[in-house]
C-alpha cells in the first residue's frame, strides 16, 4: 500500500477486476480478462501515484513488477506500507483455494500456487527493507496474528516465525539474522 499524506485509500483486486472485465466486456477470464485487468491495474497504479492520490493493492506478491511503483511513489513522496499476509504451510494455500472454487471462485494449479509461495517469500526480503511500515500477519488460524512489523525502521517481533518468513527478513537484514533464525517455529508435533 503507497500513502499519501492525506485521503482515502482505493484498493485494487486484481481477481474482482478480472471477474467484472469477464462478465461486463465478455473477454475470456483466462487469459484475456486477466491480462487486461493486470494492464488497466498497473497504469492506474502509476496514474494515481502521478496524481499524489493514495493507492493500494492486492498481490500475491511473487514478482519484483511493484519495485518500480515503490520507487515511483517515493520519488513522488509517499511513504510505502506493507500488509503481508502468509499462511503456515503450503498445504492451508491448497486448501484455501479448494475452499474458495468450493464457494465458486477461481481455481490455480496446484503447481502455481507451491511457486507463487515460494515467489513470494523471497519477493518480502526486498518490500520489506524499502517498506517504511510492515505488519506481516499469519492467517492460518480463526483470525488474523501478527507475528512481526517494522516501525520507523525499527522490526519487532510478535510471535514465532516460519522458516520461509525467518529466512526471507534475514536476507532483507543480515545483521538480525540469527535473532530472526531464533524465532523460527519448531515443526509440528514437537
Amino acid at each position: 500500500m503507497l500513502e499519501a499524506p492525506s485521503g482515502s485509500i482505493w484498493i485494487i483486486n486484481p481477481d474482482k477486476l478480472s471477474k467484472h472485465i469477464h462478465e461486463h466486456e465478455h473477454l475470456a477470464l483466462n487469459p484475456h480478462a486477466n491480462l487486461a485487468a493486470v494492464r488497466r491495474m498497473e497504469k492506474w497504479l502509476h496514474a494515481s501515484v502521478k496524481a499524489y492520490r493514495t493507492v493500494g493493492v492486492e498481490t500475491v506478491l511473487s514478482t519484483a513488477k511493484y519495485r518500480r511503483l515503490v520507487r515511483q511513489a517515493r520519488k513522488h513522496g509517499f511513504r510505502v506500507r506493507l500488509i503481508y499476509v502468509f499462511l503456515k504451510t503450503a498445504d492451508l494455500n491448497l486448501e484455501r483455494v479448494a475452499i474458495r472454487v468450493a464457494k465458486g471462485g477461481h481455481d490455480v494449479d496446484p503447481e502455481k500456487i507451491l511457486a507463487r509461495r515460494t515467489k513470494s517469500f523471497r519477493q518480502l526480503s526486498w518490500f520489506f527493507a524499502e517498506a517504511d511500515e510492515v505488519d506481516v500477519y499469519d492467517n492460518s488460524g480463526a483470525k488474523p496474528e501478527l507475528v512481526i512489523a517494522k516501525r520507523d525502521g525499527e522490526i519487532v517481533l510478535n510471535g514465532r516465525l516460519i522458516p520461509e518468513l525467518a529466512y526471507s527478513l534475514a536476507a532483507a537484514y543480515p545483521d538480525l539474522r540469527q535473532e530472526l533464525l531464533d524465532e523460527v517455529e519448531p515443526p509440528t508435533g514437537t
